[in-house]
């Protein structure tokens, strides 16, 4: 996609997303991290989407991550995450997320001065042993545990509750028809008319039932750099990292979410989305109305998967080449998933949890 035709910044989406996170000195980090946490490390910078992440090793060759927080965040979204992993480590201490080390007044992160007079949140947790999903080998037993691990994170966060996890998030798949204006300036004939009719499917099937698909506070991003596997053994999720996405909407957007990802691996075909939702059923149900518009959703997160990042690298040119790096093979799983029958999606989706239940 030439500059050309890249699309227009869209007003109203995504304030974090569409906010520079100046990155901080090494120096300074260290710094930072030694008076407000007292950790004594060496820094080294992480990329992040909308964040400013560091790497800090400390003086017994343990290793922390220092997270700055893109200054578009809302302060109540900023202790919404945090309160969030510590609630799923209190719920299911089972579950491979990153800790939270306090700062040295016993809060869960700190804001520091921010660029143009605002402020910005620091926030230090724990590494998380093992490597990301996206660069290991993938099996059937890899993608039910997913599928598991994505229903404990559920239930985890059942019981989760904040005031700001209502808000408006341009990764929430309720929100996806404000990118339209995106999608127009996407591809060209057949392959805008495919995403529009994407977002039209959503529109019509989805939406209509939104109040019968029961919603919880959800990850919403379990996504093949935010799972890690055991690199020993590669069917063993060792972490669920990020839960800067999260937000109160459908649990089966949650599902659609863990599934696009999925179909990442362009070895296996559509089927392979039922092995995660065999492991997701193990433990959890879909109601025959969330089975009925998993396919529409699962349509609708990739054509965010598409259109997002195209927004964003017109924001952030010098960050095109790595938010766009995944832009073809999106495309590619997009097309593989429409020319698969809905209704045959569907009735074997169905079919997965019928024989869990049985």
């Amino acid at each position: 996609m030439n500059s050309s035709s890249r699309p227009s910044p869209i007003a109203g989406l995504g304030a974090a997303l569409q906010t520079a996170s100046p990155v901080l000195p090494d120096s300074e980090i260290e710094d930072l991290v030694r008076t407000h946490f007292g950790l004594e490390g060496t820094a080294e910078w992480l990329w992040g989407e909308k964040d400013s992440n560091h790497r800090l090793t400390l003086g017994d060759k343990r290793t922390v991550l220092v997270k700055v927080l893109n200054p578009g965040e809302p302060p109540s979204t900023t202790d919404m995450h945090s309160r969030a992993l510590l609630h799923v480590a209190r719920a299911d201490p089972g579950i491979p997320v990153q800790r939270i080390v306090p700062a040295s007044n016993g809060a869960p992160d700190i804001r520091i001065p921010g660029p143009e007079g605002n402020t910005r949140a620091v926030r230090v947790v724990t590494f998380l042993p093992g490597q990301a999903l996206s660069g290991a080998t993938h099996s059937v037993a890899q993608r039910y545990n997913i599928g598991l691990m994505m229903a404990r994170m559920q239930q985890a966060l059942a019981s989760f509750e904040h005031a700001s996890a209502s808000h408006k998030l341009t990764w929430d798949m309720t929100y996806s028809l404000d990118l339209r204006g995106v999608c127009n300036c996407l591809g060209e004939g057949e392959e805008r008319a495919a995403l529009t009719q994407c977002l039209d499917l959503f529109q019509d099937e989805v939406l209509p039932r939104l109040t019968q698909l029961p919603s919880q506070v959800i990850h919403n991003d379990f996504n093949s750099e935010n799972i890690l596997v055991d690199p020993a053994d590669t069917d063993r999720v060792s972490g669920i990292i990020d839960f800067g996405d999260m937000v109160r909407a459908p649990r089966v957007f949650d599902v659609a979410v863990g599934a696009s990802y999925i179909l990442d691996d362009e070895s296996e075909p559509v089927e392979s989305v039922f092995d995660f939702l065999k492991g997701y059923a193990s433990l959890a149900r879909l109601t025959r109305p969330e089975i009925e518009v998993l396919y529409p959703c699962l349509l609708a997160r990739l054509v965010m998967r598409l259109a997002i990042p195209s927004w964003r690298a017109t924001l952030f040119p010098n960050q095109a080449e790595r938010l766009l790096r995944k832009h073809d093979l999106v495309r590619r799983t997009l097309a593989r998933v429409r020319a698969y029958r809905q209704q045959a999606f569907t009735e074997q989706s169905a079919a997965v949890f019928q024989r869990v239940s049985q």
